[in-house]
């Protein structure tokens, strides 16, 4: 009797790369639950399965298998058919329907996914461009990849968008801020699966972080620190080798501990060490990181190491050689006699070994700092039309003060919809602090997105007002943003420059303006019909004129002014219902 549709595994599909997956007969797993064939009991399945994963997976079940072995692993109290049951057909919908879920979560506006920005989790930033420039060149195969253009992308713009997708949702809902390698995990499954599989495995393997993955610094830096142990044990020679050129160091280990092994390794060997891994877990990254290491243990005499990449580049010479045979290697890291296959640690080994180590990671670690551009603030409506672009609202976030970020947009005013002059704008704005007024500088054929932040709301007064969080910016083109510094020197003369400095805010019945000078020019004015705008350095700001040099005067196009809304609860912040300023008679 033939299995139900659902109850067969979902077949694997190339979402990096858009390329073919293709079809290897296999005797040893089958299309349906269970897995494996031939285990007698749950023991044996897992035993079974962790050795036929060493002679490599067929690429057409690598998604069901790889999903549903880390489900396994991560929760050994479920049954075998349970947890095979991920990688059938018949949950297709509710692995899609937790994606979609989470992605709405984070990108609530459907645009804001087209051109998101992906964070790097203690990668770095540089790193992540080449990872998706150049590094999976080789990973690539299709005839479109053939074609002499030098500045395409390793990784397609669509599989780079999928890539960022995952990564943001990993971020901002199971809350990891620092994880080298999942970059790289995470483009690796990618390879062989839908963007939701890739998500579910991923979120697997971090409600399991001591079996997988390194999720802090501390962890990171543990994981280095264990690794140098276990080398000085067992290879001592080969470990005076690499701490002399620095190749111990956690700056030192990237290419494993960061990079996944991916730019000293061919695809085909990253993809049989990965179907090992996802069964094993962190304990296969060590044996393979450790049996690299026997490659050149009996070279070392003759070897120039000055550095760590000279180390890495003897490896990646001897790995990427025509010679080299991962199923030859794997004698190396698993080898059933001898001193060596003593030496190697084991699961419980390795994590107390981590644990122990975990005093000097957090004496030795630096302070990350995330160099990943912030979360695009989100907006509550449709009408809004210079504050669509994702950048913008990217480089907002990023130039807010910290209480605000966590804030979405609502449109208060715009020239559009409320009329093109002061009155308008007053009538709209009095009630609200904390405003951001977004402006389309149009200067003969060129057009520049501009604006400031006003702390205060805006009415008319006699005087200046405002405080120092106000700020200047431009957003678009070369986003720049200008806050306000005071001037310490003390002189007489400074003193007169501060008081100019500190004219934050002025509105008055006939222009509304931001910053100042000692010759009556501001930073950003704005007249009364809203038509014409000026932008000139201002003191205490140091602006540039914000549409760009030489251009102090503008044409304003759209001008449009948002408040600010908490997430949390959906209230406006610093709104007042009450009108603070009688308008009458303007």
């Amino acid at each position: 009797m033939s299995k139900p549709e659902s109850a067969t595994y979902v077949e694997s599909v190339d979402s990096l790369f858009g390329q073919d997956i293709t079809f290897e007969d296999c005797p040893w797993f089958s299309k349906g639950p269970p897995l494996v064939l031939g285990a007698k009991n749950e023991k044996k399945s897992l035993k079974s399965l962790k050795q036929k994963v060493h002679f490599g997976l067929p690429p057409q079940l690598r998604c069901a298998v790889w999903i549903a072995s880390v489900v396994r692993i991560v929760h050994p109290h479920l049954p075998i058919d349970e947890t095979d049951s991920y990688g059938t057909v018949g949950m297709k919908n509710n692995i899609e329907a937790k994606w979609d879920y989470a992605l709405n979560a984070v990108f609530p506006n459907p645009s804001d996914r087209e051109d998101t920005i992906a964070p790097d989790f203690g990668l770095g930033q540089e790193a992540l461009n080449q990872l998706i420039q150049r590094d999976y060149m080789e990973w690539n195969t299709s005839k479109s990849k053939q074609s002499t253009d030098v500045n395409a992308n390793a990784i397609p713009e669509k599989g780079a968008n999928l890539l960022a997708l995952i990564l943001c949702t990993v971020q901002q809902v199971l809350g990891i801020e620092y994880c080298p390698p999942l970059p790289d995990v995470a483009t690796i499954l990618l390879t062989h699966m839908p963007e939701s599989y890739a998500f579910a495995t991923i979120r697997e393997m971090i409600n399991d972080t001591s079996h997988f993955l390194p999720v802090s610094q501390k962890d990171y830096y543990s994981w280095c620190k264990t690794y140098g142990m276990i080398v000085k044990r067992m290879f001592p020679v080969t470990y005076k080798a690499m701490k002399t050129c620095g190749a111990l160091e956690p700056e030192g280990l990237e290419p494993i501990f960061k990079r996944f092994f991916t730019t000293i390794m061919k695809p085909g060997d990253i993809l049989r060490f990965v179907d090992i891994f996802l069964v094993e877990g962190c304990k296969a990254v060590f044996r393979l990181a450790l049996s690299l290491c026997q490659l050149v243990r009996f070279d070392l005499k003759s070897l120039i190491l000055t550095d760590s990449e000279s180390w890495w580049r003897e490896i990646r010479s001897r790995t990427l050689s025509p010679e080299f045979s991962f199923k030859k290697h794997l004698n190396l890291m698993y080898p059933k006699f001898g001193k060596v296959a003593k030496r190697y640690p084991n699961r419980r080994g390795l994590r107390r070994a981590m644990k122990y180590n975990e005093r000097w990671a957090l004496e030795n670690m630096p302070i990350y700092i995330d160099e990943t551009p912030p979360k695009p603030m989100g907006f509550t409506s449709n009408e809004c039309t210079l504050a669509q672009p994702a950048s913008v609202r990217s480089n907002l976030a990023k130039w807010l003060p910290p209480s605000l970020k966590s804030t979405q947009l609502d449109l208060i005013y715009s020239t559009e919809i409320h009329g093109r002059s002061l009155v308008a704008f007053y009538n709209e704005c009095q009630r609200s602090k904390n405003t951001i007024v977004l402006i389309e500088a149009l200067t003969g054929s060129t057009r520049a997105t501009i604006g400031m932040f006003a702390s205060h709301a805006w009415n008319i007064n006699s005087g200046s007002y405002g405080d120092g969080e106000c700020f200047l910016f431009r957003s678009n083109p070369n986003p720049k943003c200008f806050h306000w510094v005071p001037d310490f020197a003390g002189s007489m003369d400074a003193l007169e420059s501060q008081a100019v400095s500190e004219q934050f805010m002025v509105a008055k019945r006939d222009f509304i303006a931001m910053g100042a000078n000692e010759d009556g020019t501001n930073g950003l004015y704005l007249d009364q019909e809203l038509v014409r705008g000026e932008s000139h350095p201002a003191l205490g700001f140091k602006n540039e004129p914000l549409p760009g040099e030489s251009h102090e005067t503008f044409d304003i196009g759209v001008l449009e002014v948002y408040r600010l809304i908490r997430e949390i609860d959906g209230k406006a912040i610093g709104h007042d219902d009450a009108l603070v300023w009688d308008l009458e008679g303007l």
